[in-house]
């Protein structure tokens, strides 16, 4: 059975290779970009918290445009990199070190917009995601925006599919690929009838365990906690999926939301 260590995934998190990677990347995915387009108008009057921020890649985008903008990360070697490609970011612009479980420190009902992006939340433990929603509802302001992405449980199947590669170490590296799902995870007809699951699914060569959920009992969950307007965005193509059609979405690896607090 896969689990989650968030202590020990921070390790790898806080690795210079990893850093590296991440530091070297600035596009915005389509949601995030369709997201982004959403709120542009609004968001010059807003405090923005960035969770699990990475590199900076949404900084890039989001911080020129905010009132006041805070990027964080749990990985202390993130922030600094962080630091190190914005250093010329002025009073209104803070990186510092937060856990999005505990946001002891930070004021209730501080910040207008939360973003927490490409699936961060997917490396907290099942048993403290809800720990983030609550923490995100508390310093949130009521009717403030709360977005995030989370890894489709309903993509499983595609994982282990093999495809052409005119390469042929690519191609020959999904044999080994495939295995190792086989390995850490089964076969995927175990999660068909499942609502989420932690699954190895080759992340940083399977060294980390990854939460999946369906978008349906997502948007339930959210609904359940007391997000108001949820909205749901493939990450495919940017563009919006009515909730008739969630489980539908069995091309898209991971989904976007966006959610009223």
């Amino acid at each position: 059975m896969n689990t989650i260590d968030a202590a020990k995934d921070k390790q790898v998190w806080n690795s210079e290779k990893v850093i590296t990677n991440y530091a070297a990347v600035a596009d915005l995915q389509k949601p995030e970009q369709a997201i982004l387009e959403l709120l542009r108008k609004q968001l010059p009057g807003w405090r923005m918290l960035d969770l699990g921020i990475g590199g900076g890649r949404t900084a890039v985008h989001f911080e020129p445009l905010v009132l006041e903008y805070h990027g964080t990360d749990y990985a202390e070697r993130m922030v600094e990199a962080c630091l190190q490609r914005f250093p010329n970011a002025g009073p209104r612009t803070r990186f510092f070190v937060l856990d999005a479980t505990d946001m002891s420190g930070v004021p209730d009902h501080y910040y207008d917009f939360v973003l927490f992006s490409f699936n961060g939340i997917d490396c907290v433990a099942p048993q403290d995601r809800d720990k983030v929603f609550r923490e995100v509802q508390r310093v949130c302001k009521p009717g403030g925006y709360f977005a995030f992405s989370s890894h489709n449980l309903l993509y499983v199947p595609r994982m282990y599919r093999l495809k052409w590669y005119r390469k042929w170490r690519e191609f020959l590296y999904q044999f080994y690929r495939v295995a190792m799902l086989l390995y850490y995870n089964g076969l995927p007809g175990l999660y068909a009838d499942k609502k989420f699951a932690v699954l190895r699914d080759g992340v940083e060569h399977f060294s980390l365990s990854i939460y999946y959920i369906q978008p349906e009992y997502q948007v339930w969950q959210l609904q359940r906690l007391g997000f108001r307007n949820v909205r749901v965005f493939s990450y495919k193509t940017g563009q919006e999926v009515d909730h008739s059609r969630l489980n539908t979405l069995t091309h898209d690896a991971w989904v976007y939301y966006l959610c009223e607090v």
